[in-house]
C-alpha cells in the first residue's frame, strides 16, 4: 500500500502561498495515484482563531486527487498540554468537516491508525475514550499484524539535550503509554507533523518519520533546528517486507520563509493580543 503524507499545510485566504504549496502538491500526488493520502494536521493556517479557515481547508480537501483522512493539530482545534487550550467546540466543527478525529484503517497485514494528539494531556472523557478505542483496535487485531501511528505530535525527543517536551512532542505519559502499551508488539512506524522539520530516525525497533510543512519553514531564530527545514510531501510504503519512505519537493513547492510572508504581521499580533487577554 502507498500512503500520501502531508502536513502543516496551515491553509488560508490569507496565506496564497500556502495555497499554492497544497496545488502543487495535489498535481504531484494525483501523479503517484497512490491508494490514500494522510493529512497529518494544522490543516489550517489559525483555525482556532479564525474559524472560516477550517471550511476553506475542508472545500480544497474536497478537491483533492485521492481519498484523504486526517488527525487534527493545534492550529485546528487547539491543545492540551500547549498555550492554546484545546477548543470542544471546534472539535465538533472539525470533526463535521473532516471527519472522525481518530481512525483506523486495515489493508493487508498492516493496521493504520490515526489519533487525536491534541486531547492527549486533556484528562478528559474524550482522551480516555481514545485510549480504550485504541487499545479495543489493537486487541481486536490478528497477532501478525503491524502498525502504523498517525498523529500531529512527535511522540519522542530527538535530541539528549532537549530539556522540555512542551509545545513539540505529546506528553511524557503519552509516549509512555504509546511506545510501552499495548501498541508496543505490533507498532512499526510512527508519523507525525507540527515541527515543520524532517527527521527519519529508529528507536527501539519502531521508525519515527517526522514530515516537514508543505507550506512553509520558521527561520532558525523562532525555532531551534533539530532536523532538515524544507517543505514537501512524503510517500509511504507498507507491504510484506516492511516500511519504505520517500520525501520529496514536488515542481511548484516553494520554500517559504513564514517571517518573510505578508501574514506573519497577523499572526504576532494574534498571538499578542491572545496572551494580553490573560
Amino acid at each position: 500500500m502507498r500512503i500520501a503524507l502531508i502536513a502543516d499545510t496551515h491553509l488560508s485566504a490569507r496565506s496564497p502561498e500556502c495555497v499554492a504549496n497544497w496545488h502543487a502538491a495535489r498535481r504531484a500526488v494525483g501523479r503517484l495515484s497512490p491508494e490514500l493520502t494522510v493529512h497529518l494536521g494544522d490543516i489550517t493556517l489559525d483555525g482556532q482563531t479564525h474559524s472560516e479557515e477550517l471550511a476553506f481547508a475542508a472545500q480544497l480537501i474536497h478537491d483533492w486527487s485521492t481519498p484523504m483522512l486526517c488527525v487534527p493539530g493545534n492550529h485546528d482545534v487547539g491543545d492540551a498540554s500547549g498555550e492554546r487550550p484545546l477548543e470542544a467546540p471546534l472539535l465538533d466543527a472539525y470533526v463535521s468537516l473532516f471527519g472522525p478525529d481518530h481512525w483506523s484503517v486495515r489493508q493487508g497485514g498492516w493496521l493504520l491508525l490515526g489519533v487525536n494528539a491534541q486531547l492527549m494531556g486533556s484528562a478528559t472523557a474524550q482522551e480516555e475514550a481514545q485510549w480504550r478505542w485504541l487499545e479495543d483496535q489493537v486487541a481486536s487485531a490478528d497477532s501478525s499484524v503491524r502498525s502504523a501511528l498517525f498523529l500531529h505530535r512527535p511522540v519522542l525527543r530527538s535530541m539528549p539535550g532537549e530539556s522540555s517536551r512542551g509545545g513539540r512532542y505529546i506528553t511524557e505519559d503519552a509516549c509512555d503509554r504509546l511506545m510501552t502499551g499495548p501498541l508496543r508488539r505490533s507498532l512499526r512506524v510512527v508519523v507525525s507533523g507540527h515541527t515543520h522539520q524532517y527527521l527519519d530516525i529508529m528507536q527501539d525497533g519502531v521508525r519515527h518519520v517526522w514530515i516537514p510543512s508543505s507550506g512553509f519553514v520558521l527561520p532558525d531564530h523562532m525555532q531551534s533546528r533539530v532536523g532538515e527545514k524544507v517543505v514537501g510531501v512524503g510517500v509511504l510504503g507498507l507491504d510484506d517486507s516492511g516500511v519504505g519512505f520517500d520525501l520529496w519537493c514536488p515542481d511548484g513547492m516553494l520554500r517559504h520563509d513564514l517571517s518573510g510572508m505578508d501574514v506573519f504581521e497577523d499572526m504576532v499580533s494574534s498571538d499578542r493580543k491572545r496572551h494580553a487577554g490573560r
